[in-house]
């Protein structure tokens, strides 16, 4: 079902923990969920908000019950304003006054990232999605399904899933419809409230700037990352 008061967003990870606290600063009485892809990530990032005055807290499967509990609830009362968490946050969660919901990773699925975001705007009031995209982020969860025991069969499903999340962080087109045709909605027009319907991206033609991208990477035997290409180049 579309939520028509959420706005999407993505923007590049480049910068993106001072990208989020300038964020979160601008907007310091409201309460926001930031999900992240590692214990690690959650405690940095609620560190660095609350070291700039935000009333900030982490949630992870790792922390003991009564800590989660505590966190939880503490939220739920608006003694927190953000709670920098894994996927292990939000389950039961019905806070109608969540203003915002940022990624600091990419999501490993279409269906993880809106029912996360889903969790912003209940009580129908405009509310925002920012999506921070990473082609690294995208290695890491590829590398997570290669080195899972699961069966080859699940495995190409999960590929398949990591690639439409890449697709939907890639769009120039509207990504709510993106979204709509994942779950089997297909319409023309777009949504109106994300990023690519409200600002259309300028397109280029970059036809001689991805031969010679082709063409430095086969000269150097396919074997290096993007950062060493563009080195070269």
């Amino acid at each position: 079902v579309e939520r028509k008061n959420l706005h999407l967003q993505v923007r590049p990870a480049i910068g993106r923990m001072q990208s989020i606290k300038d964020y979160v600063l601008n907007r310091k009485g409201d309460c926001g969920i930031i999900y992240c892809l590692s214990r690690k990530s959650t405690e940095k990032v609620a560190e660095t908000l609350t070291t700039a005055g935000i009333k900030a807290a982490y949630y992870h499967a790792q922390l003991k019950a009564e800590k989660r509990q505590r966190v939880q609830q503490a939220f739920q009362q608006d003694e927190i304003r953000v709670v920098c968490a894994t996927i292990a946050f939000g389950m039961g969660i019905d806070k109608p006054n969540i203003r915002y919901v940022l990624h600091h990773n990419l999501p490993k699925n279409i269906e993880s990232y809106y029912q996360e975001i889903g969790r912003a705007g209940r009580d129908g009031l405009p509310a925002d999605t920012v999506l921070y995209f990473s082609y690294q982020d995208a290695q890491i969860l590829r590398q997570f399904i290669e080195d899972s025991e699961a069966e080859e069969s699940f495995k190409i499903v999960q590929r398949a899933k990591l690639n439409r999340m890449l697709e939907f962080g890639q769009a120039t087109s509207c990504r709510t419809n993106m979204i709509l045709s994942y779950f089997g909605e297909h319409r023309a027009e777009g949504c109106g409230h994300c990023d690519n319907c409200l600002k259309p991206p300028k397109l280029e033609d970059a036809t001689e700037d991805a031969r010679k991208l082709l063409s430095a990477v086969a000269r150097t035997g396919q074997r290096f990352g993007l950062s060493y290409v563009i080195d070269v180049l």
